[in-house]
Formats: C-alpha cells, sequence, structure tokens
C-alpha cells in the first residue's frame, strides 16, 4: 500500500513540475520562412530622384477580411522630421506577394501636426482607431528631449480617417511615439517610445492605461534600456504579444544595432525586467501579426529596405 501511494504521489509530483513548466516556461519566435516584399513605394511614386522607404507602419484585418497596413514613408535622404505621410496598402490575404497601394492614408495638418510618425491601428464596436505621433512643433525640438505628441484619429472604413476632437490624448518627454495598444482584461494598455525622464535619457518604454480608448493614466515605465539618446531610440517600436500566458515585448535597439529586434517575456503586462530577454531578431520596426487561417508572421522595414516586407513566424520551446 505504501509503495502505491508513493508512486501515486510521485507521479502527482511529475505532472505538477510538468505543468508547472509548461505554464512558467516562454516560448521562442522564430522567424520561419523567407522575408516577401509585399511593399516597394518606388513602383508607385516617381517624385524626386532619390529612393523611397517606409518605416513604422502597422496592420489590421477589417470587417470584410481584407489586410490593410498603414505606416511611414519618405524619399532619401533620410529626415524624420520631414515624415509628414503615412501610407495605405491593402490585400486580399496576408499572404499577397504585392499589395495594392491607395496613396496616402493621413497627411500631417500644418501648424498643428509636425510630422506622421509610426501609427497603430485596432477595431472596437464597429469603428477602427489610429493611434500616432506628431512631434513637437517648437522650433528646436530635434534637438532635445522634447515632448512628443500622441494623437488619435477614427475611420468606419479604413479608408477616411477623421482626427479626435480629444488631440492630442497626451504628450511625454523624449520625443514620445511608437504607439501600440492592447486591450486586456477589461483594460487597455498604450505602449510608446520614449527616455526615462527629461533629464535621465536612457531609452524606455512606457504604459499608460485606461478603461476604454479616450482616458489615459499617467505614464508607468516598462522597460529601460542602457544607452543614452534624447529621443529613447534604443528602445523603439514597442510591440506585445501575449501568448500561451504570457507577455513577449518586442523593442527594436536601433541606436545599438539598427536591424535588431529584442524580445522580452513577462507575467505582467506592466514590467518587462531587462533580464528576462528571449532572443533578438535581424529585424527593423517589426511589427507581428496573427491570422486565424494562416498563422503567425513578422515584418520588416527601414530607411534600407525599399519598402514592407513579411515572413512567418513560428514558436518554439526554449531548451
Amino acid at each position: 500500500m505504501k509503495i502505491k501511494l508513493i508512486f501515486f504521489l510521485a507521479a502527482m509530483l511529475s505532472a505538477f513540475h510538468c505543468a508547472y513548466g509548461q505554464s512558467t516556461g516562454y516560448l521562442i519566435p522564430e522567424i520561419s520562412g523567407p522575408f516577401v516584399h509585399i511593399f516597394d513605394p518606388n513602383d508607385t511614386r516617381k517624385e524626386g530622384d532619390s529612393a523611397w522607404y517606409t518605416n513604422d507602419h502597422t496592420f489590421i484585418k477589417g470587417r470584410d477580411g481584407t489586410w490593410h497596413a498603414y505606416g511611414i514613408i519618405h524619399h532619401l535622404p533620410v529626415k524624420p522630421w520631414d515624415e509628414r505621410r503615412l501610407f495605405h496598402i491593402s490585400a486580399s490575404s496576408i499572404k499577397q506577394a504585392k499589395w495594392e497601394d491607395h496613396g496616402y492614408a493621413m497627411t500631417a495638418e500644418p501648424g498643428v501636426e509636425r510630422v506622421l510618425w509610426a501609427p497603430y491601428a485596432l477595431r472596437e464596436k464597429g469603428t477602427y482607431y489610429l493611434f500616432y505621433n506628431t512631434g513637437n512643433m517648437q522650433h528646436n525640438a530635434p534637438e532635445y528631449a522634447s515632448w512628443g505628441q500622441l494623437r488619435l484619429a477614427t475611420s468606419k472604413d479604413l479608408f477616411n480617417w477623421t482626427r479626435h476632437d480629444r488631440n492630442p490624448l497626451f504628450s511625454d518627454p523624449g520625443h514620445a511615439r511608437d504607439s501600440y495598444v492592447m486591450k486586456y482584461k477589461n483594460k487597455y494598455y498604450y505602449y510608446y517610445t520614449r527616455v526615462l525622464t527629461e533629464t535621465d535619457l536612457r531609452s524606455a518604454v512606457a504604459v499608460r492605461t485606461g478603461p476604454d480608448l479616450l482616458h489615459w493614466s499617467g505614464p508607468h515605465i516598462v522597460h529601460i534600456q542602457p544607452y543614452e539618446i534624447y529621443w529613447g531610440g534604443d528602445a523603439e517600436s514597442p510591440f506585445v504579444v501575449r501568448h500561451k500566458g504570457l507577455f513577449y515585448l518586442f523593442i527594436c535597439k536601433a541606436m545599438t544595432e539598427y536591424n535588431l529586434t529584442a524580445v522580452y517575456w513577462s507575467k505582467d503586462p506592466e514590467n518587462f525586467p531587462v533580464e528576462n530577454l528571449v532572443c533578438t531578431l535581424p529585424v527593423h520596426a517589426a511589427e507581428v501579426i496573427y491570422d486565424k487561417k494562416e498563422g503567425w508572421f513578422i515584418s520588416n522595414t527601414g530607411w534600407d529596405k525599399k519598402g514592407l516586407y513579411l515572413a512567418p513566424l513560428k514558436w518554439k520551446k526554449a531548451n
């Protein structure tokens, strides 16, 4: 009887350790196929003699199943403070090789919006929300850790966008920008890039939380990188994925290495310790996309790439 009890307890303990390991062990995102060049702005834009590029962007699936993407677009030489338009492309499938170019989704409002940077789109109750970043109208804003403004536009059809009358939603130091918004347990999380403080110029990711998409708390720092620069450039393009019970923060370490994205895991969506590094991926300004039919994908873009790329992504167990 004692032997049976011992075997029973051992089996239960083994099952517990297995379940515990599966519930707390992080997964590793891995690029699992070639990148497809879905959008080359040079195919449709002939203004000037220099090449066009894209940068921070967002993907969203419409109610009709069509995929749309919006993002920064400009031409060489690189002048971030001249990036005043957002491109708009669409495709019937996330796997479509070449997406249709719809010109510009938005253009910066003169005297109000200095730039149009790094949008993020989501749908809520029949309305599409586009969060974007407009810099600072002060003349010398590019030369110090100026307060970047984060704004919102809405649409019913993904083609016509109306700026919200609450703009700007908020403003933070370090050229605050690169929006990402997530809903979890009836609370919204608004992540973005900034510096730690106006005088501590370490690159950081902050989050604000709220009960809806218009009312936001004060900022809370969720991740800090040691690199000091007045635009927080080593913690750019934050993107958070909730997968298998854990949260994964993707950030672009553009100052350390332009084409390098680092991934960190956490159980808490408001705290991603730098010690929780999962892996690095050779991409810039990456977005992670999930399609119920086609699976996971990751994007790649930047000043050096002449457009936007997509590749399949898979999650594997850590060794």
